[in-house]
């Protein structure tokens, strides 16, 4: 089915008040890489317009939340139901420039999710072929620390942006040794949150959770795609990407619905 002809019937559901009663039965968390104009949006981009409208159509139809919330509901057993959570995983400049701008103003909060070791610098990133579209891609930890200072919470994406599915443990645990420290450093306070790199089913592994849980993270996010029950494993939590496949946010709403729950 064409994503326009998607939209227009997720716009429908709208207007019925078709979403009210189904993302009730659901748990939802979003994450998105890179917001700017100045790149051509990809699977890890899109623009500052587009990711506003996301934005609204999020506060509109979701009870937003902060992750941590989110997470200690699970923790409790608490039904959580029609919530959603905000995420941004690596560290991108924009990420503070563009995206946390819109949050504030619309009152949203977000989890930022940092590669540790990026931070600050001018590496360009295994998945970046070309080199970056501005001189630094990456948040300062003067920008790191503003965010935070906002009401934003600061997540670990890892020190090196390691694959926890074929790593063995003792580079895991060195790396986020590595990760916390840093985090401790910069910000003053121990990290609660961990996002996995690359997000697939094959990125993790079983070992490297536990390890996660060890190394004393409240929770452990994916980003394979999918909603999660009311009540969930926080060191399981699915986590759906936002880039350029959702043409618009009624065709993210429609396929929410599509889904099984």
């Amino acid at each position: 089915m064409k994503k326009q002809i998607k939209s227009m019937l997720g716009r429908m559901a709208g207007l019925s008040g078709l979403y009210a009663r189904h993302f009730r039965s659901r748990m939802t968390i979003v994450t998105f890489h890179r917001v700017n104009d100045w790149m051509q949006a990809d699977g890890l981009t899109l623009g500052a317009a587009k990711f506003e409208a996301f934005c609204h159509f999020f506060r509109d139809h979701f009870r937003v939340v902060p992750l941590a919330e989110l997470v200690e509901g699970c923790r409790a057993g608490r039904d959580m139901g029609g919530t959603l959570a905000i995420t941004f995983d690596d560290g991108y400049a924009d990420n503070f420039e563009v995206a946390a701008p819109i949050l504030y103003k619309l009152g949203l909060h977000a989890t930022f999710f940092v590669v540790t070791g990026y931070m600050q610098t001018n590496v360009i990133a295994p998945w970046d072929p070309a080199p970056p579209a501005r001189p630094r891609p990456w948040m300062s930890w003067d920008q790191v620390r503003a965010l935070a200072a906002q009401g934003f919470e600061i997540g670990s994406h890892t020190h090196n942006h390691i694959n926890l599915g074929s790593a063995d443990a003792a580079s895991i645990r060195t790396d986020l040794a590595a990760s916390k420290a840093k985090l401790l450093a910069e910000l003053g306070k121990h990290p609660r949150l961990f996002a996995y790199p690359f997000g697939g089913r094959r990125n993790i592994s079983e070992e490297s959770r536990q390890i996660v849980r060890e190394a004393g993270f409240e929770c452990c996010v994916s980003c394979f795609g999918g909603t999660n029950p009311v009540t969930a494993d926080p060191f399981a939590l699915k986590r759906i990407g936002i880039a350029e496949w959702f043409e618009s946010p009624d065709q993210f709403g429609f396929e929410l619905l599509r889904e099984k729950t």
